[in-house]
């Protein structure tokens, strides 16, 4: 049975913000951090109060910064490992009956993608971890509120007096 199930989030309030990396822009991009107060749905019927929580956003695209929209490299060398097990799992029984066509296809295509992947794999670079990435991102240093442009009070946390945001 599909159950169709997520989250609604409730009543968004800006709270932060900070200069941040954004994975998906690939760039320095400033993050905006909302708190808001999330529930868990069933079939669009909200059943599950998870309470406030904060989520940081790209200012550019909308998104978690840090939330990487490609395929990580241990996603792709399990699937290596997936190919060569059906593509073994095929070769190992003799191709007869009415299925001969489907055994050649998965026997032939299994060993293709598994030598496509294992090039790809090989041929491109590692990327650098977030944490190297983040290195190079300077800390905000705004003394004015970038939503309102009201100064900002300082003290341990630089905080705005008209909106409530606080530079991180």
């Amino acid at each position: 049975m599909f159950v169709v199930h997520g989250a609604y989030y409730w009543w968004p309030k800006r709270v932060g913000f900070r200069n941040d990396y954004c994975l998906r822009c690939k760039a320095e991009r400033r993050a905006v951090c909302i708190r808001t107060f999330d529930v868990g749905h069933v079939f669009w019927i909200p059943c599950l109060p998870v309470g406030f929580w904060k989520h940081w956003k790209c200012s550019i695209c909308g998104h978690d910064p840090h939330k990487n929209p490609k395929t990580t490299r241990f996603a792709k060398w399990f699937c290596l490992c997936v190919l060569i097990g059906i593509s073994a799992l095929f070769w190992s029984e003799p191709a007869t009956g009415p299925d001969t066509a489907i055994d050649w296809t998965f026997r032939i295509g299994g060993v293709a993608g598994a030598l496509l992947l294992l090039v790809h794999l090989l041929r491109t670079p590692a990327d650098p971890s977030l944490r190297e990435k983040m290195e190079r991102v300077l800390p905000a240093t705004d003394s004015t509120c970038p939503f309102c442009r009201t100064p900002l009070l300082g003290g341990e946390r630089w905080s705005c007096p008209g909106c409530g945001v606080v530079r991180y």
